[in-house]
């Protein structure tokens, strides 16, 4: 899903998701992003999905809306591109179109050989020409031939499924902690623990990133500086990255590790 990353400063504030169709931006307090300062406007600009594509639209603000350093007043958002409002910040990050439908695997319909029959009668022989139909072979007992009665009286074995969700349910769930170990420098060794949908690191007005927590993983975000961040050897570019275990994450001069324990 498409969102809005809002920050000053370099200091990540907040991230919206773009859930709706149309979503405005702007000082007044029923705005989907308010913003309270003064060099924002009421209503000062709107995000409106028109197909596919999402258009950033100024809304007659008094300061105006740039895009990348330019003024706007209507233009089609490109992933990465950063909104500017009076000194505040919104990168956008590109995500599936809303209302989007995800692709499943299909799945296959096996028609079983003993469907529509009663137990006993699949691949029964069909009975000879002429003969009675008690004659034919039944195979109806569904039971083998050294069936006793007297197995009856006991208490069947609990089957594995049954024993192994007992097992399941006695057992409580393990829940996974994340956090970034640092590496090196002075600070080498400790562990910052992420628990906030949102995580800045780095140095303000050096290099800064944001890990954002969602509910299908993390993912790294580039947010301040020259330089990308670089996890596991490879630069990235304005696109999220999603995190996995043991990546180690390079940034502003410090070597972090993803943990999930």
């Amino acid at each position: 899903m498409a969102s809005l990353v809002l920050s000053l400063d370099g200091e990540l504030i907040r991230e919206f998701e773009i859930t709706k169709p149309r979503i405005t931006i702007g000082r007044r307090p029923y705005n989907d992003v308010p913003i309270d300062n003064l060099a924002v406007s009421g209503e000062h600009a709107a995000i409106v999905q028109i197909g596919n594509d999402l258009i950033l639209e100024d809304g007659g603000s008094t300061n105006g809306t740039l895009l990348n350093g330019a003024s706007v007043e209507k233009q089609l958002l490109k992933d990465g591109d950063v909104i500017e409002i009076g000194k505040y910040h919104l990168r956008f990050f590109a995500g599936k179109t809303i209302g989007a439908q995800p692709d499943f695997e299909k799945t296959m319909l096996i028609r079983s050989p003993f469907a529509g029959k009663q137990l006993g009668q699949a691949d029964a022989p069909p009975a000879a020409e002429g003969a009675s139909p008690l004659d034919a072979p039944t195979n109806l007992d569904p039971f083998p031939t050294t069936f006793s009665p007297e197995i009856k009286t006991h208490h069947a074995p609990e089957p594995l499924m049954a024993q192994a969700a007992h097992v399941a349910a006695a057992t409580p769930p393990h829940v996974l902690h994340y956090a970034l170990k640092v590496l090196n420098g002075k600070q080498s060794g400790v562990e910052i623990p992420l628990t906030k949908p949102l995580t800045s690191i780095g140095k303000r007005n050096v290099q800064v990133a944001m890990i954002t927590r969602r509910p299908h993983g993390f993912f790294l975000n580039h947010v301040q500086g020259d330089k990308f961040p670089i996890v596991n050897g490879a630069t990235l570019n304005e696109r999220p990255c999603p995190l996995n275990p043991d990546d180690v994450i390079e940034l502003a001069g410090v070597r972090m590790e993803f943990l999930a324990k």
